[in-house]
């Protein structure tokens, strides 16, 4: 028993200096840069909540009728083991949920190793396959999320959070251009934005320093949010479950 505590403990000690060994510098860890990448991910949270104060907002496309119906969770009838009820898992969420939890720490323990280095441009391990695999983890857990939650609050909020990653790539993309010019613009070439082998000629007036791509990307945002609260509102209401 004394040989499998040893043992035991030996291991925990290894993996703490194994984490210690990849973790980056404090100094790095506090620097604002990081935390903003976890700004669309505050905002689809708050967005998900079933924030009462919809009920003393009017919708403007249904006059009389308020936008708390927005919160209301949409049942999906039956033993469909692919859509979630509100009481268990569905094949479609869980996967979702687990290749993006996979991809997001994948990258970022390789993010985190590279800056133990020294830091620098990455092109290797699952950088070869998209420039912005940690925001891909993140877009695909939260729609796991939005997929379980079945409210057209989230999925406002999965879209306001899919636009919010695609104006902070581009906007990193600009920045990594003026670092690293020549370079970082050939591997742009060869790797995908942000989905794995899809890529995309760019016209110069949508590229990353152009402002018409953040106005296009606010404008698609716009968009989406009015679709999704005119089309969904009968949809909630023939199938609504309200999960409270």
């Amino acid at each position: 028993m004394k040989i499998k505590t040893g043992w035991f403990i030996r291991r925990i000690l290894e993996c703490i200096l194994a984490l210690i060994n990849i973790t980056p510098s404090l100094t790095v860890i506090i620097n604002p840069l990081f935390f903003i990448m976890f700004f669309p991910l505050g905002a689809y949270a708050i967005l998900s909540w079933p924030w009462i104060i919809l009920k003393d907002l009017s919708d403007p496309f249904h006059p009389g009728e308020s936008l708390y119906w927005l919160t209301y969770a949409i049942k999906i009838d039956g033993e469909n083991i692919f859509f979630p009820s509100l009481f268990r898992w569905g094949i479609i969420d869980l996967t979702l949920l687990t290749i993006g939890l996979i991809i997001f720490l994948a990258s970022f323990i390789f993010w985190l190793m590279n800056l133990k280095r020294g830091g620098g441009l990455i092109t290797s391990g699952i950088y070869r396959f998209v420039r912005h695999p940690q925001y891909l983890g993140i877009i695909l857990f939260t729609l796991g999320i939005t997929i379980r939650s079945l409210r057209p609050i989230s999925l406002i909020a999965w879209v306001t959070l899919l636009i919010g990653y695609l104006i902070l790539a581009s906007l990193e993309e600009r920045s990594l251009l003026e670092i690293y010019g020549q370079k970082y613009s050939e591997y742009s070439k060869r790797t995908a934005f942000i989905i794995p082998y899809l890529k995309f000629n760019t016209p110069k007036w949508l590229s990353v320093g152009k402002p018409y791509r953040y106005m296009i990307l606010m404008i698609v945002w716009v968009i989406l949010v009015i679709a999704i609260i005119t089309s969904m509102r009968g949809i909630v209401f023939a199938l609504r479950s309200i999960a409270y």
